[in-house]
């Protein structure tokens, strides 16, 4: 019964929104038109992981249904009218976003229309806001593509490719749908810039611990990973950092492995890098984590514990929540804050 409620709500908002939404795209924007090469000026052909759509000038009315997008559309300069988050939250628009909206907050210049939870976000508001462009992952918006394609021209990413999650597989694509191609290459040379000064802050780090285990752990600790495909992994192997992973893997082979707190005494790490989440608390849940993580003997015991060189992070920005130029642009900041005192010297 409630499949049929929801589908026969679908359905409803799908005709409603054709009734609100005026045709400010081009015909090759919907899932079943054929693609014209006839493009008027200031207009593009944007592909993404449902096709093509053809989008003209630059959208001004955006609605982002994702932090990863929400990342990226803010180092390409452009401002979101409504965003979706990880989780629903009680506002109903972000008013002050420096608060409300973990991390990417205080860039934001507007007060975006809260959309609620990233995988199921309001196509009533939605309709109502007639947004120039909506963008958002495959993954999360996918099912209900041809939907949000009747509200406003609808582009969805994905930044996995070979067996690896980055921003710089989709980020061409988004620029490209907001009419910011010419910033691509400054945003990825900042980054790499960033990336390169880290490289040789933390070399004497690199060279006296060089091993680091990476976890991802919820708060109650009764779902325990071993992550070394995470963006914080990512960005320390890149530094010259050995990730922990018990046994090899061969290229392109997922580095994400449930585990036990057993287990973690066993595993040689240098250092270890704890990132705490909680599906019931946005903010800050990384705080109960460590709490209860002093609780639990087995892991007190943890070699990285025992010598000090252990560190609790948040899973929106140091998982794989976020994946950004900006979520790269704060860790590479934070790391060497993080990491130089351990150095003897210091």
């Amino acid at each position: 019964m409630k499949k049929l409620f929801r589908s026969c709500k679908f359905l409803l908002l799908g005709m409603l929104a054709c009734v609100w939404v005026t045709a400010c795209v081009s015909p090759t924007s919907t899932p079943s038109s054929p693609v014209t090469s006839d493009l008027g000026e200031n207009c593009r052909t944007v592909e993404h992981e449902r096709g093509e759509t053809t989008i003209c000038g630059q959208p001004e009315r955006i609605a982002v249904l994702s932090p990863h997008i929400l990342d990226i559309v803010l180092a390409l300069g452009a401002q979101p009218a409504a965003y979706a988050e990880t989780v629903a939250l009680g506002v109903e628009k972000f008013d002050q976003p420096a608060e409300q909206i973990p991390y990417l907050g205080d860039r934001i210049s507007t007060q975006p229309v809260n959309l609620g939870d990233r995988k199921n976000p309001s196509l009533e508001k939605l309709t109502l806001l007639k947004p120039d462009l909506i963008l958002s992952e495959d993954w999360l918006a996918g099912d209900n593509y041809r939907l949000l394609s009747q509200i406003a021209p609808t582009m969805l990413f994905s930044d996995e490719k070979d067996g690896m999650q980055h921003w710089r597989n989709d980020i061409d694509g988004i620029a490209k749908s907001l009419g910011r191609e010419d910033v691509v290459e400054q945003v990825k040379a900042d980054v790499s810039q960033q990336l390169e000064e880290a490289r040789q802050a933390l070399a004497p780090v690199v060279e006296t611990w060089p091993k680091v285990l990476i976890l991802s752990v919820n708060s109650a600790i009764t779902d325990l990973a071993i992550a070394a495909d995470s963006t914080v992994g990512y960005l320390l192997e890149e530094i010259g950092f050995q990730l922990v992973f018990p046994g090899s893997t061969i290229a392109g082979e997922a580095r994400w492995q449930q585990t036990s707190p057993e287990i973690l005494p066993t595993l040689d790490a240098d250092i270890a890098i704890v990132i705490g989440w909680d599906a019931s608390e946005l903010y800050n849940p990384e705080a109960k984590l460590k709490e209860n993580w002093s609780k639990t003997s087995v892991l007190r015991d943890m070699p990285a514990a025992k010598a000090n060189r252990i560190f609790f992070v948040d899973y929106q920005l140091w998982g794989s929540i976020t994946r950004g130029p900006i979520t790269d642009e704060l860790i590479l900041k934070k790391l060497p804050e993080m990491l130089l005192p351990l150095l003897p010297n210091l």
